[in-house]
């Protein structure tokens, strides 16, 4: 008994103060980190944004809603986590939409329209207050529409179909002008292409067939008139020219012409005989045999 009170009574080493305090609250430490770690991962997209070339960004402030004096340029960002940044494509963008429309005599056509448009840089935060990111489909689309409708509505599926630079220049302005008050920007609308009812498109391809045939033969005919013209008035020409020469050709202009021709053919080396005074009008009757 007294040997094992002896042993109890010797003291023991002491334990370092930070490895006991390490060695307690290690558990808790590497909770931490790994939910420090978890968080930064979750918030870290909503806290770094990173603009890209040819887009821009607009800010809302949980506390303060929309910054609308300022408008993001492109490259790295940081915000609050509880903020968030809404990018948009600033540069020139191209859309296909096909619509389907009314003639003024009920009868429907597509149309399939390219609209070439861009966000105005300078109203991004209005535009995004008004409107929103999905600004195409609410406002370019419908405003093309609408003006597609109001004029195609004026006109009969043939009219639309055979349609030229008039009828297309007036849709454009008029989506031009009720798109950029939404603060788009509309570079041009383009109808691709319009296509009726079989029926219907059969019908007007043989009109315009029977259009060209109509305009072939009005050209013929006024080539005709034309030649008609050209000949009654060379005819009054020949007409005029014989009867101002029967009125200058007297017997004894054409005498002398007879003589001077004799003259010529007697000197010319073929053999021929010559009678003075033996033809009519008293001329030079020749007899002779060309070689």
């Amino acid at each position: 008994m007294a040997q094992a009170s002896v042993k109890r009574d010797i003291p023991q080493p002491e334990e370092d103060a930070t490895e006991s305090w390490l060695r307690r609250k290690s558990p808790t430490l590497l909770v931490l980190v790994l939910s420090l770690v978890i968080v930064a991962a979750i918030l870290w997209p909503r806290m770094v944004v990173n603009i890209g070339s040819g887009q821009a960004g607009v800010l809302f402030r949980w506390f303060s809603g929309t910054e609308r004096g300022r408008v993001f340029d492109e490259g790295v960002h940081v915000t609050l986590p509880w903020d968030s940044m809404v990018v948009y494509d600033i540069r020139l963008q191209t859309q296909e939409r096909e619509y389907t429309l009314l003639t003024r005599t009920g009868l429907p056509l597509t149309l399939r329209v390219a609209i070439r448009y861009q966000p105005d840089l300078r109203m991004l935060p209005q535009l995004h207050v008004a409107v929103g990111p999905n600004y195409l489909d609410k406002v370019v689309f419908p405003e093309t529409e609408a003006v597609l409708r109001r004029y195609v509505g004026q006109y009969d599926p043939e009219e639309v179909y055979t349609s030229k630079r008039g009828f297309l220049e007036s849709v454009l302005m008029g989506s031009l002008t009720q798109a950029e008050s939404r603060f788009v920007i509309i570079d041009d609308v383009l109808v691709k292409s319009i296509e009726l009812p079989q029926a219907l498109r059969e019908e007007v391809e043989r009109k315009l067939v029977l259009q060209e045939q109509e305009k072939a033969y009005v050209h013929r005919l006024g080539i005709e008139r034309k030649e008609a013209e050209r000949k009654e008035i060379e005819a009054a020409g020949i007409a005029a020219y014989q009867s101002t020469l029967a009125r200058t050709l007297t017997p004894d202009l054409l005498r002398w012409q007879g003589v001077e021709a004799t003259r010529d053919l007697a000197q010319s080396p073929n053999t021929k005989t010559i009678i003075v005074g033996a033809g009519k009008d008293g001329l030079p009757l020749i007899l002779g045999n060309d070689r």
